[in-house]
């Protein structure tokens, strides 16, 4: 069960974090099948460093990320992420018995280092995983992270936008919808603070703008989080949140699992 400021928060940013939801037993059993299905399907080890895919480039490639779940097998549904401090939390925000189960609760988000420069926030690829809507119901779906392994700043942690699923909510009238790209496009035009966040052209020091700032979007504070955690760590996230991967910078694999929860009464929306 979320506590008041935990709902507040989630309300507020659109992205709350569960340190240690998951027992670390039922982590270190995902984290093995996740190794598992890499050595079966791509000859990666966990302790070999040598067959990961090698670092040095300076952008996202696909050749050091598996995404999806076309990596595993159908069996693997990784179900341990059903905690019941997650349940709990899931209850909290879509309503008690009124949210599917997913015939998987872990889509793969693994990415090997890929850079050894500075790591930098990327001005490309912000988006929302839900087409822009209203509703006065509440909301109709909730994502789910679960960190496998220690993810560290700059270890390619997925960027969250706090307070852009309400900027998102204010561009639509009840019923309608916007496509994702629509969306972005609308808010950069709005607020010269995220067009300047979505220029390869900005200047500044994006970190200390950006992340260590913030900026006041009527009414609303804005700032970019980093999601960084601990084996076990879950978040929860609005599925209207302006968010953008990284690049891992780090030496260590991100090792992230992702679902997305839909409330049982809400409407079925496609994919932006």
């Amino acid at each position: 069960m979320l506590t008041d400021e935990q709902r507040r928060e989630f309300d507020r940013n659109g992205i709350l974090h569960l340190p240690g939801a998951i027992p670390r037993t039922d982590i270190d059993e995902m984290l093995r099948t996740v190794w598992d299905c890499l050595h079966d399907k791509y000859r990666i080890e966990r302790d070999a460093p040598e067959t990961w895919p090698r670092p040095g480039v300076e952008e996202l490639s696909a050749s050091h990320r598996f995404a999806g779940t076309h990596h595993l097998p159908e069996s693997v549904t990784f179900a341990e992420i059903a905690s019941g401090t997650v349940c709990a939390a899931i209850d909290d925000l879509l309503g008690v018995n009124n949210w599917r189960r997913p015939e998987r609760w872990g889509s793969l988000l693994v990415a090997f280092p890929e850079s050894q420069d500075r790591w930098e926030i990327p001005w490309a690829n912000w988006h929302l995983d839900s087409p822009a809507s209203r509703s006065s119901t509440g909301i109709e779906a909730v994502r789910v992270f679960a960190c496998l392994a220690e993810l560290a700043p700059g270890g390619g942690g997925t960027l969250f936008i706090t307070g852009s699923h309400r900027l998102v909510q204010n561009l639509v009238e009840e019923g309608q919808r916007l496509k994702s790209q629509e969306a972005r496009k609308a808010l950069v035009r709005l607020h010269p603070w995220l067009k300047s966040l979505c220029s390869k052209d900005d200047k500044d020091d994006r970190v200390e703008r950006y992340m260590h700032g913030s900026a006041n979007l009527n009414g609303i504070e804005a700032r970019v989080v980093e999601m960084t955690g601990e084996p076990g760590d879950v978040f929860l996230a609005h599925p209207l949140i302006l968010h953008a991967p990284a690049l891992n910078s780090s030496t260590r694999p991100r090792i992230v699992l992702s679902a997305t929860v839909s409330r049982s009464d809400a409407a079925q929306s496609n994919h932006p």
